[in-house]
């Protein structure tokens, strides 16, 4: 039975890299959705000018925040293999380069102790493999010294692919605990300037007549709101709905049966659970 392949793990390492990339990028969608597929965006055009300015500020500020650690999510996530050519001449793979170097310092012969001298040797050695000038005994000494470096350009190839991910996924992790506040400090604006107080009344169109069960707390109410008590101890009078307020259930005009001869029409607050309360 053969070998595990020994750079297995170089292979499944990068697999993580991108895998814990994608959540990274789903939790980022998901602050998105939350404020474009929650209808909080559609606030925006019922605020007034100052909120209206803030919230945009804010929504601009959240996406760019976004943006950031998204584009280098992405990165990881499309990030393509590199040839080992790419690797010892792209400036990008500087980094990773000196950390393959310094590990397989002492490891590997001297004449192939870096990335740069093993690509060196590699392309030297296939030049006189594919030269006919050359002696056929010296092409064929080239091309078995070329078979005896394979393994090790493998594994020189996978550790700068892994490492320079590697690179780019600790970039990410930066940048990501880096913008966090900033998301927090933006989404936190954005949902207060969003919140429209409207505790003020809206009126309705068509007002309604309402029932609530009377008990003593009601008669309270109506006293303190200054409708005195031959008003409502024989007939109880009507609720008039006229408007809605938000968190409460509606603004109500109480109207005595006998308006009038010291029954005057009072305010209140009907809440939801019918509990009725002064108006302010």
């Amino acid at each position: 039975m053969p070998d595990e392949d020994p750079n297995k793990r170089f292979g499944d390492a990068r697999a993580t890299l991108r895998e814990t990339s994608k959540w990274i990028v789903t939790i980022l969608g998901a602050t998105v959705v939350l404020v474009i597929g929650g209808g909080l965006v559609a606030k925006i055009a019922d605020l007034d000018t100052t909120q209206r300015f803030i919230a945009a500020a804010a929504l601009v500020a959240l996406t760019l925040f976004c943006l950031w650690p998204l584009r280098d999510a992405l990165k990881v996530i499309a990030n393509k293999l590199a040839s080992f050519d790419e690797m010892v001449r792209l400036p990008d793979y500087e980094q990773a380069r000196a950390d393959v170097d310094h590990w397989i310092a002492g490891q590997y012969p001297a004449a192939i102790g870096t990335m740069g001298r093993l690509h060196h040797r590699y392309v030297e050695l296939t030049r006189i493999v594919n030269d006919p000038a050359i002696p056929e005994l010296l092409r064929n000494d080239a091309e078995s010294e070329l078979d005896e470096l394979q393994p090790r350009i493998k594994e020189v190839m996978e550790l700068a692919n892994t490492q320079f991910l590697r690179l780019r996924f600790e970039k990410l992790e930066k940048t990501t605990i880096w913008v966090l506040p900033g998301i927090g400090f933006a989404l936190f604006i954005f949902l207060v300037s969003t919140h429209k107080e409207d505790a003020t009344e809206k009126l309705l169109r068509k007002p309604i007549v309402m029932s609530i069960p009377w008990s003593t707390d009601v008669e309270g109410v109506l006293k303190a709101a200054g409708m005195s008590e031959k008003c409502y101890a024989k007939v109880r009078p009507r609720l008039l709905q006229i408007s809605e307020m938000s968190g409460l259930r509606a603004g109500v005009i109480v109207i005595p049966r006998d308006l009038g001869a010291g029954c005057n029409a009072v305010r209140v607050i009907v809440g939801n659970d019918h509990e009725v309360s002064a108006a302010e």
